[in-house]
């Protein structure tokens, strides 16, 4: 039996243990961010140059933040399965997507969209832009642009070309270039680029987008030939391919970019420790050197900048697919 006095001591300390964990809960929700590794997604196979541009930008910012940041490839569906993963994570910033300008700005204006809105993810800030190269089969009879354009159109219904998915970047680009020149192409998609070249280099497709990172080693071994890179100035890698435009086709570019992204609703604050941190990775010469080593360009942004390109270019994406009848 316990006695009145030690039965009222018990409530005593009961009741001031109660309170100290009242006072003690808002200390651990207010703990410094990052305290716990930080999981990046990337919606894409690894060895693509989106992959390749976030592995460089996560192994700085582990350094950076003080907390392992791990790095998880999570192809497919034209990186909506990566993106979807992100949308349904707890918006504390320990779960970010690196994704590419086809998922943020073409995807949504598919008539096949996402049962989520792409729009509410969390711009972080961009990561890189990804300098791309149309290429053909070594063995195929056409060495330039126009010379494979005419070929396509002799032979109608033949040849195709492989894309990462619908609405992705490639895909988007091979349409509009064929509004723009004529050439008779079939869309072929596969789960990651890898696949696609491989498939182009053994002739099974025709032609493909690839970064140009990824296309210089077989096009040095000639097993594939470049017909166009897609910016506005040729590529220090490819110096002898010419432009899209130097090409003959002269109504749009093709220059991929990825940006980090995190959950709808993640807080501000954690969204600006994120974005600084990645501005001092991508500030550092030795980064910048890292990613130019492969072909890309770093490029980092503040969230509010990042969200607006994502918003403007998804906007006027909507009348290009619109024109090239994929709704």
């Amino acid at each position: 039996m316990t006695s009145a006095p030690h039965a009222g001591l018990r409530r005593g300390l009961q009741l001031l243990l109660a309170v100290v964990g009242l006072a003690w809960r808002p200390a651990l929700a207010d703990e410094p961010f990052p305290s716990k590794p930080i999981t990046v997604i990337v919606s894409l196979q690894a060895g693509s140059a989106s992959d390749i541009a976030t592995r460089v930008v996560a192994g700085e910012l582990s350094k950076r933040l003080g907390v392992k940041v791990i790095v998880e490839n999570l192809p497919g569906a034209g990186g909506v399965l990566g993106a979807s993963r992100l949308h349904g994570a707890k918006p504390d910033g320990y779960t970010l997507a690196a994704l590419n300008n086809g998922l943020i700005t073409f995807v949504p204006n598919l008539p096949d969209r996402p049962s989520f809105d792409i729009g509410t993810l969390a711009a972080v800030s961009m990561i890189a832009e990804l300098p791309s190269v149309l290429v053909v089969p070594a063995a195929l009879p056409a060495s330039t642009l126009r010379e494979f354009v005419d070929y396509s159109r002799q032979h109608p219904g033949k040849l195709s070309y492989g894309s990462v998915g619908m609405g992705s970047p490639q895909h988007i680009a091979m349409e509009m270039l064929k509004s723009a020149t004529g050439a008779d192409l079939l869309h072929v998609p596969y789960r990651g680029g890898p696949q696609a070249v491989a498939d182009v280099v053994s002739g099974q497709i025709q032609a493909t987008w690839i970064a140009v990172s990824v296309a210089v080693p077989f096009i040095k071994t000639g097993q594939l030939r470049p017909l166009a890179v897609g910016g506005g100035t040729r590529s220090p890698q490819l110096p002898d391919t010419p432009t899209l435009k130097e090409a003959g086709v002269r109504e749009f570019e093709y220059v991929p970019w990825v940006g980090l992204y995190a959950p709808p609703n993640t807080p501000a604050p954690v969204l600006r420790v994120l974005s600084e941190a990645v501005q001092g990775v991508l500030d550092q010469k030795a980064s910048r050197d890292q990613i130019a080593g492969y072909g890309l360009r770093a490029r980092a942004s503040s969230p509010a900048e990042l969200q607006q390109v994502g918003q403007t270019e998804r906007g006027e994406m909507a009348a290009v697919i619109e024109g090239l009848r994929l709704r």
